[in-house]
């Protein structure tokens, strides 16, 4: 609170005193009284109302930047009404019980909205393994009636059982931390747990996988970075060109493990590299395939940021896409406790 507005919002105040001044300045010269006399009651007058405005501004000015101060320096800004020092003048009193009533009307919003999501996740979840039942059950139906038109509905399964499975991720990736299982593992097991999922597409569509490297030791949660892994090969047979290869190889920095995932794919556009991670966004291979929703990479970023790794993707029009995903070192996990 700066002195100039203060003084400008009590302007009215400062006429009041003006005028109340110069009425009792003539009501006394008026019965003559001497005149040094009057300018003395004049001055005692002022100084009174001087203090009284000075005290004013500097208990309010104390109580206002302090809450500028705990406003800006607290993360829960719901909580301040909380935490705030009940101020000593009545307007300010008055703010502070409205602020507290406010901050809890909306804090027991907050906690509702909380509840809701987290009753709205354990039913997606349920959902999701329970969905998974009849589609392990359809797909042994399949494996018992292997003809043409069974293979195609075998294949159709599969898509759906990987979506399944993008919904049971989405669901826990608000609090996805929770489920996580850090271990030893290597970037080949890591890699050929996802090759298992998308062997057969990858078939499919005349691809081959080309390993360089990939014995090198990591600490992840193997079910998560699987389904990452996974996430980047389904997009490179998505998006795959003619004589589809895609490349897993690694390298080891101070800190990180760095694994490489390049194809010979379509590629990316420039405008759209910076926004692949962004929810639901497809861009122009978007609007060339209608297969894509926008969520693969979405879910990778966000699973990854969970994880405390890195995920980059390099990009060449026409010429392929290289994934780029860092594992912290083993030293670097037992320093941060992990």
């Amino acid at each position: 609170m700066k002195m100039k507005d203060y003084a400008a919002d009590h302007i009215f105040s400062f006429l009041c005193r003006t005028v109340s001044g110069l009425l009792v300045f003539g009501l006394l010269w008026l019965i003559e009284i001497p005149i040094v006399f009057i300018f003395f009651v004049e001055s005692i007058l002022f100084t009174a109302f001087l203090c009284a405005f000075l005290y004013d501004y500097w208990r309010r000015r104390s109580f206002y930047n302090q809450l500028w101060d705990i406003l800006g320096r607290l993360e829960e800004k719901t909580l301040i009404g909380e935490i705030l020092v009940q101020p000593c003048f009545l307007d300010g009193q008055i703010l502070d019980e409205i602020l507290r009533r406010c901050n809890k009307y909306q804090n027991d919003r907050v906690a509702d909205a909380r509840q809701d999501s987290q009753e709205y996740r354990e039913y997606l979840d349920s959902w999701v393994h329970e969905i998974k039942t009849p589609i392990a059950a359809a797909r042994l139906i399949v494996e018992n009636n292997k003809n043409p038109a069974t293979l195609r509905i075998d294949d159709e399964l599969r898509r759906i059982d990987g979506f399944v499975e993008q919904v049971l991720y989405y669901a826990r990736s608000a609090a996805v931390e929770k489920d996580f299982k850090v271990e030893r593992t290597t970037l080949q097991a890591l890699v050929n747990s996802a090759l298992k999922t998308y062997s057969k597409p990858l078939i499919q569509a005349g691809g081959r996988p080309v390993f360089n490297g990939l014995d090198v030791p990591v600490c992840a949660d193997t079910k998560s970075c699987a389904f990452v892994i996974g996430q980047i090969i389904s997009n490179s047979i998505k998006y795959h060109a003619e004589n589809l290869q895609i490349s897993f190889s690694a390298y080891t920095e101070q800190n990180a493990v760095r694994l490489l995932i390049s194809d010979n794919g379509i590629g990316i556009s420039p405008s759209d590299l910076p926004r692949v991670f962004d929810k639901g966004f497809t861009g122009d291979n978007g609007r060339k395939y209608s297969k894509s929703t926008g969520i693969g990479l979405y879910l990778c970023k966000k699973l990854c940021n969970k994880m405390n790794m890195e995920i980059t993707i390099q990009s060449d029009l026409g010429q392929g896409t290289t994934v780029i995903l860092s594992f912290p070192q083993e030293s670097y996990l037992q320093e941060a406790g992990l």
